[in-house]
């Protein structure tokens, strides 16, 4: 059995500052997170509900806002604790907020990589049960553990935390299970402080594995304004200072404010231990010689998306017209990285087919990124004599059938960090854009960028792709 603390504040601070950043997806965490035995989302002390027969509750004043959770009985025993010790009503809430860099490959944490993650997020997809399918979306909402958020060395980490176990990758998705949709997050980094004890209310259920590594389970509720929502998790403090949380929710979001709750969570306790338990997720299991890395997500290019929710086989579709005019074209063309055709739904937009690619010719490289989306009206010919016209877009042309191209190109420099906040470095890049939208409503859109002394792709290359044959959303 691994060691058990008293309850010192280091450890306190410790489980209730995970709670704060596993709820949060994304780099820039911002967070007031409910004491998880008091039932209290205020800046005070809650009152204590040890020994009561009646759930908590908080009302804010002034509002109709009412949060309650389950009531916490002590004394108590867990099972796998050898001792269980009573909530402490002095930890209410802690709010976090940082800004950072997102990457796969940071010299600060050589525990994490782009073949690490793609270890890690192979392994927990292998690993869930048949009946539980991941909802077709993007790459970052379909369990693929994102770049490492690290916060910048400006930030102010909570008090007692380093940087190391603020730097976090977390893969998420939304499963479906028996009918029932529910969401599912896992977060990864490490930590330097003990495990915490067993506190009533925090915890159902210890496990100590082989290594002397903990897994604590949790299986709860909580209601806000009368709405009940469940919850499981698993927390696994490594052996080798790894530390995973993986939760499991009944709600999920309907892609706007709402959330949708389907009263099944589509994850047992003992499915989430297994998950956090699986050698790939620790900090030092080995990736094996020749993993590629995670290819990340890519962006629409339509700013306010009203086309159709694209399913897989639409997707699929679309990637095997790319790939196939891609055959035909003409010499002269660059060669593309990854193969074209890959296409993903964009991040935030399931109304929106993408990729992002490398084009290299001879010594030359630039990026180039392909969006399909639909829904889209006909673009108009700016007035170049309005003194608003500022050049682009450089021309407007209505093409056969009664189409149109769009194509611009632009001129800026990008700053980039150096190794600390201070130093900055700038670089000139140059963007070239065809985007052709057809009467029913389709855009295609393709950008090259390039920087210098390196060139974007032509107009001519550029409008090849958007014009492949057949590239359509009805």
């Amino acid at each position: 059995m691994a060691e058990e603390n008293s309850g010192s504040d280091r450890t306190e601070k410790w489980t209730t500052a995970l709670t704060v950043v596993s709820l949060m997806a994304g780099g820039i965490v911002f967070a007031g997170v409910v004491d998880r035995w008091s039932g209290s989302d205020s800046g005070e002390p809650a009152a204590s509900t040890v020994g009561t027969t009646q759930p908590a509750e908080e009302t804010v004043a002034d509002s109709e806002y009412t949060y309650v959770t389950p009531t916490v009985v002590y004394p108590t025993s867990i099972p796998g604790c050898t001792t269980v010790e009573a909530p402490d009503d002095s930890l209410s809430a802690i709010s976090y907020w940082s800004t950072g860099s997102h990457t796969y490959d940071d010299p600060r944490f050589p525990w994490f990589s782009g073949p690490k993650a793609t270890v890690m997020s192979e392994a927990v997809q292998r690993s869930l049960p048949t009946s539980a399918v991941i909802e077709f979306a993007s790459p970052d909402e379909s369990l693929n553990f994102g770049p490492l958020h690290v916060p910048s060395e400006s930030s102010e980490l909570p008090e007692g935390f380093s940087l190391e176990e603020m730097a976090d990758t977390t893969a998420s998705a939304t499963l479906v299970r028996d009918g029932k949709a529910g969401a599912l997050s896992i977060r990864m980094t490490s930590h330097t402080g003990p495990v915490p004890p067993c506190i009533a209310g925090s915890l159902v259920e210890r496990r100590t594995l082989a290594d002397g590594s903990v897994v604590d389970a949790q299986d709860t509720w909580s209601e806000t304004n009368g709405v009940r929502t469940l919850s499981r998790s698993a927390l696994l403090y490594g052996a080798d200072k790894t530390f995973i949380q993986a939760s499991a929710t009944d709600e999920v979001y309907s892609g706007g404010p709402e959330v949708e709750i389907s009263g099944v969570v589509p994850l047992t306790v003992d499915e989430l231990i297994g998950l956090v338990s699986l050698p790939q997720l620790r900090m030092t299991a080995p990736v094996p010689p020749g993993t590629a890395p995670m290819v990340p997500g890519c962006q629409g290019s339509t700013p306010d998306p009203s086309g159709r929710k694209l399913d897989r086989g639409t997707v699929e579709e679309l990637g095997r017209t790319l790939e196939s005019g891609w055959r035909a074209a003409p010499p002269g063309m660059p060669v593309l990285e990854p193969r074209l055709g890959t296409l993903v739904l964009a991040e935030r937009d399931s109304t929106t087919a993408c990729q992002d690619l490398v084009a290299r010719s001879g010594g030359n490289e630039s990026d180039l990124s392909i969006s399909i989306t639909s829904g889209q009206s006909l673009p108009k010919a700016p007035n170049k004599y309005d003194p608003s016209y500022d050049g682009h877009p450089i021309s407007v042309t209505e093409v056969d059938g009664g189409a149109v191209i769009v194509r611009d190109q632009r001129q800026y420099s990008v700053m980039s960090m150096g190794n600390g906040d201070s130093s900055r470095e700038s670089t000139s890049e140059q963007s070239r854009s065809v985007t052709l939208t057809k009467p029913n409503g389709t855009r295609v859109s393709v950008r090259s960028s390039a920087a210098t002394p390196n060139a974007p792709m032509t107009f001519e290359q550029l409008e090849f792709l958007a014009t492949i044959d057949g590239l359509e959303i009805r």
